[in-house]
């Protein structure tokens, strides 16, 4: 009995490693390529943990299986850095604080946050300029008074959904990032200028899965049979078609930023993680804010599971983040995060 308990857990490490390893891709595969691979990487914090328990059980049972997952974990590291920062208490101040925050559909969840208590945080902490996600330009309002510079980033011209960008510094251009393919999600742009230099900030909402917790839920409660299996491959396909979709709205942004003349920053709810093809693409020749000053593990998506980083600010190379931080103090299904940037 024990020989064949030895064997199973061998034959499950295996399968384990092969699942990391193959995750270690998913940030150069194109999901139009290998969706199941960008499905891995989407489940890269799931793998890396099932391995550490594996890890720890090898050890316990004396077994090969500590070495192996070891090497496999080392190879990994620069990707285990992108989900837990390790930075200390900054040093320096920089001078241009900004946020990004998905909303929730502002004005919809009546009591839960409101354009108020958002403008609020932003004056207590001293935000220069944010993007605002999935907000209702009739629901909700942030004053001129306390950012002086806006601009609405609608789905279509009479759309009350999109994107609000807000600075407290002069907004010398703008506009929206054109999708190839018609999409309810949208970037856009704006250049501020900051102790007379141009910086461009990019705010983007990228095609979401359309998955809400009762799918979770509903799988959870039923039985292993015909109706499970329909409803696990809706959920699979919604997860495959939002990844290509996103991949067709990263090349636009990337080809749009391409043309950019200033230093440029792209903030906002990429609905993908650290190890996607997604960020892998919009990070080129950039940092990110939480890898450089973030500390232990941040999880902006709180639905159904707080596991998932799915917000970013990333910064071009000549530009530096000193502080990093994010809050669920104001109620959303995203955390709010806000980083301070040294120009």
């Amino acid at each position: 009995m024990k020989k064949i308990s030895r064997a199973i857990l061998r034959v499950l490490n295996y399968v384990v490693i092969a699942a990391v390893l193959l995750s270690y891709l998913a940030p150069f595969v194109n999901p139009n390529i290998s969706w199941i691979i960008a499905f891995l990487g989407l489940s890269f914090k799931a793998w890396v943990f099932a391995l550490l328990i594996l890890l720890v059980l090898g050890l316990l049972l004396k077994t090969k299986m500590l070495v192996k997952n070891g090497i496999v974990l080392a190879i990994g590291i620069p990707f285990l850095l992108r989900i837990f920062s390790i930075h200390g208490t900054p040093t320096e101040t920089g001078n241009l604080k900004l946020a990004s925050f998905n909303t929730y559909a502002i004005g919809q969840h009546r009591n839960l946050n409101t354009s108020k208590d958002i403008e609020s945080y932003f004056q207590l902490n001293d935000i220069d300029c944010a993007a605002l996600i999935e907000w209702r330009f009739r629901e909700g309002n942030i004053s001129k008074k306390a950012f002086p510079y806006q601009v609405k980033i609608r789905t279509t011209k009479l759309s009350n959904n999109g994107i609000l960008l807000v600075s407290k510094y002069p907004i010398k251009s703008s506009g929206m990032v054109p999708f190839s393919n018609s999409s309810y999600n949208m970037a856009g742009f704006m250049d501020i200028e900051v102790n007379d230099r141009l910086v461009r900030v990019y705010g983007i909402h990228l095609e979401t899965t359309r998955i809400k917790s009762r799918d979770y839920h509903s799988l959870k409660h039923m039985e292993f049979d015909s109706v499970y299996t329909e409803n696990a491959k809706s959920v699979v396909a919604r997860l495959k078609t939002a990844m290509q979709i996103r991949e067709s709205q990263v090349q636009d942004i990337v080809t749009h930023m391409k043309d950019c003349p200033h230093p440029s920053i792209v903030i906002g709810d990429f609905n993908d993680t650290p190890q996607s093809y997604t960020y892998q693409q919009l990070k080129s020749g950039k940092t990110d804010a939480f890898v450089t000053a973030g500390r232990g593990f941040d999880a902006t998506f709180l639905k159904p599971f707080p596991f998932l980083r799915i917000d970013f600010i990333l910064l071009d190379n000549q530009l530096t983040a000193t502080e990093y931080h994010s809050t669920d103090s104001i109620y959303s299904d995203h955390k709010l995060i806000f980083a301070n940037i040294k120009l």
